[in-house]
């Protein structure tokens, strides 16, 4: 392994779910193969079937990349990768956060109706 390859698997090497929290006992290395070029990395033991979906995700940005892009570098193709991605997670964040806010306001017509018609049911009663 050169030097290279080692600091890519050590900067890789910490991959949990869990924010990196696992302990050393509760995890597994794991070699995945991105481009053709293996890296061993940690994740949480039990999450090998989830390291396996995400890496054939990221593989398959990788390729559709490379085909579109065939004279693009490695290091091109995984920086254009990680942008693609980064962009997809944002736009994902945006729109769930634009659902949650209008979940919200339905939320408050829905109690703010409940409370008109509770006043009125009130007002009945007074008569």
């Amino acid at each position: 392994m050169t030097k290279q390859e080692a600091l890519a698997a050590e900067s890789v090497d910490s991959f949990s779910t869990e924010e990196n929290s696992a302990p050393e006992s509760e995890t597994t290395k794991v070699t995945i193969s991105l481009l053709g070029r293996d890296y061993i990395v940690a994740c949480g033991k039990g999450e090998e079937d989830k390291l396996a979906h995400l890496v054939s995700f990221v593989e398959g940005e990788l390729n559709g990349l490379s085909r579109r892009n065939p004279s693009a570098s490695e290091t091109r193709l995984f920086m254009l990768t990680c942008l693609l991605l980064a962009d997809a997670l944002l736009e994902t964040r945006k729109a769930a956060l634009s659902v949650r806010h209008s979940d919200e306001a339905l939320m408050v017509a829905a109690v703010d109706h409940l409370r008109q018609r509770l006043e009125n049911i009130m007002a009945q009663i007074k008569l």
